[in-house]
């Protein structure tokens, strides 16, 4: 997933959903039963919903809102991250309802911020990476920690972490993969050097980190930086990936107007064909709830469900779609 000037409604996850458009949705899932969070955005409002895919809607920002990340953990639960009109960023922690604090300000910063990618986990606490004219910040713990200025001349970034392994920090810069784990300073790892037009992060306890890239194919790698590529799926538009320690690996990918997903092995599972005429498929995952998928139909409208094999819900009706930076 990137930052580029792209129209469409988008439904990311927990994993480091890396940018969101004006019209978008996102998701995360966390160890406790029944507790997805997901958050809307169309036509500058974030709605968001914590507890169940039926679950009712809370306005998390009234108008002019450019772009949302969501993701959540046991221990701290759901955060929420908000870029407005302005560039500033906002964020709230514990809860849908909680009280927002503006961890960016354009005013006091190099340049206003245009996407926004959170992860958290346990041990770590939140981590929060946003994008500002090429240039990719991150803080780890706190809403109220510093910057850390990771990359620059960056057309996205991608955010997961957990308790073992640390944060997890990807980037597209020049058409190149790049990828980071363990801390904020660590050095860059190239993970794909050329042709990359998005990429997707997760990572637990059990499996590490799980990478997936798109390049005309979709690749993904999982273990450590230095574990070998697959060729996952052919002729893709987009991709997501999750994981979790007890259910391993989640793949969910775009191609030729279909939506396909597979889960719990890279190299054994088989793909399912999850919604015909679909587009921009998203993913999340826990150990207790296991996967979590998401698709735009059409018609604009976007669907949730918990497991490959169980029912989908519609989470909002069409929305207009629109451009974003």
């Amino acid at each position: 997933m990137n930052v580029r000037r792209l129209i469409y409604l988008l439904f990311v996850v927990l994993l480091g959903g890396a940018w969101v458009p004006l019209s978008s949705a996102q998701a995360a899932t966390t160890p406790t039963p029944g507790t997805p969070v997901i958050a809307t955005l169309s036509g500058g409002v974030v709605m968001a919903k914590q507890g169940s895919l039926t679950g009712a809607w809370v306005t998390e920002w009234a108008s002019g809102a450019v772009a949302v990340s969501v993701a959540s953990d046991p221990t701290n639960g759901p955060l929420v991250a908000v870029v407005d009109g302005s560039g500033n960023v906002w964020a709230k922690e514990g809860s849908v309802t909680g009280t927002w604090t503006e961890v960016w300000t354009t005013a006091s910063a190099p340049s206003g911020a245009s996407a926004v990618s959170v992860a958290s986990d346990p041990k770590n606490g939140l981590l929060i990476a946003v994008f500002a004219s090429g240039t990719v910040y991150a803080k780890e713990g706190s809403l109220t920690a510093a910057w850390v200025t990771e990359t620059t001349g960056a057309a996205s970034v991608s955010v997961a972490s957990d308790a073992t392994n640390g944060p997890l920090i990807g980037a597209v810069v020049s058409g190149a993969a790049w990828v980071k784990e363990g801390s904020l300073s660590a050095p860059w790892t190239t993970e794909w050097a050329s042709g990359v037009s998005a990429i997707s992060l997760a990572s637990d306890p059990t499996n590490g980190p799980l990478i997936g890239v798109l390049a005309t194919n979709a690749y993904a790698k999982e273990g450590s930086l230095s574990a070998a590529w697959l060729d996952e799926y052919n002729t893709v538009s987009a991709l997501s990936v999750a994981s979790d320690a007890t259910n391993g690996p989640v793949i969910a990918v775009a191609s030729g107007g279909n939506v396909y997903a597979k889960e719990g092995s890279m190299t054994g599972a088989t793909w399912a064909t999850e919604w015909t005429t679909a587009t921009l498929p998203a993913v999340a995952s826990d150990a207790v709830n296991g996967s979590l998928f998401a698709v735009r139909d059409s018609s604009g409208n976007i669907w949730a469900k918990q497991g490959l094999g169980s029912a989908w819900t519609e989470e909002t009706a069409a929305a207009t779609e629109y451009v974003a930076d």
